[in-house]
């Protein structure tokens, strides 16, 4: 999580891709990223947040398809009655989004998967103690540079958690033990966890203990910035209405 420990990353075709050795994992998962610049456009925060988490679940799931050319090209996006998201028309697909400060993140698997990214800032020190126990809380700290990176590590692999179990906001994040088995990489409670950094942002990444490694995250950063159209559709799910947009994102 320090500099010394942060993965080194590939710069190429407009992309910051975390190296990793693992290509059975990259192959059954995707994960993908999209900077603030790509929303930069978008003067209203809360609907910048809402589009970069959908642009990042468009790129992964593009990641997701390049082997699977029978996938339709761009599913319908959904959520189900508990808020999760999901693409109707591949029902046996599990897909995860989070956004934070025009920053979003996006995951698409062939199993169950959670996803959440938080900035580092400092909080009131009271919700470390509302996340995590003591004793859990000090086997982390030395895996992390002060108390706000500690409370956003424990916050976002828990989320990430609960939103992969599918019981969201419906489970208490302290009743989650989290215990690290490797650099970045951690198990909550017979689930596979594994953190990333990315400028002053964590990310969190939850899945099944089938799964092996720490997938690939890919920071999709255009050269170009194309300038949307959003309108909300009835869900309150951005949709994306310039051709010039899709023929960025999807190119």
């Amino acid at each position: 999580m320090t500099e010394g420990k942060a993965q080194a990353a590939d710069r190429q075709d407009g992309e910051i891709r975390e190296r990793d050795h693992h290509e059975a994992s990259a192959k059954s998962m995707t994960v993908c990223g999209v900077g603030e610049q790509l929303v930069s456009r978008v003067p209203d925060d809360r609907l910048a947040d809402r589009l970069a988490g959908r642009l990042a679940l468009r790129q992964a799931y593009a990641d997701f398809r390049r082997s699977r050319a029978w996938l339709p090209v761009h599913p319908a996006l959904a959520r189900r009655a508990d808020g999760r998201p999901y693409l109707p028309a591949l029902p046996e697909l599990h897909c995860s989004i989070s956004h934070s400060h025009r920053f979003g993140v996006a995951t698409v698997a062939d199993q169950p998967v959670g996803i959440d990214i938080e900035s580092i800032r400092p909080r009131d020190p009271r919700l470390l103690d509302y996340v995590a126990g003591k004793s859990e809380a000090a086997a982390l700290r030395d895996l992390v540079a002060s108390p706000a990176e500690l409370l956003t590590l424990i916050w976002t692999l828990k989320e990430a958690t609960a939103k992969a179990s599918g019981r969201g906001l419906g489970v208490a994040l302290r009743r989650l033990r989290i215990t690290a088995t490797g650099i970045d990489r951690f198990a909550i409670d017979g689930w596979n966890a594994v953190s990333y950094r990315y400028e002053h942002f964590l990310v969190g990444l939850a899945f099944q203990q089938s799964a092996h490694g720490r997938p690939p995250i890919r920071w999709h950063q255009p050269r170009r910035l194309p300038a949307p159209e959003i309108a909300e559709d009835a869900v309150g799910i951005e949709t994306i209405e310039a051709g010039s947009l899709q023929r960025h994102l999807s190119g």
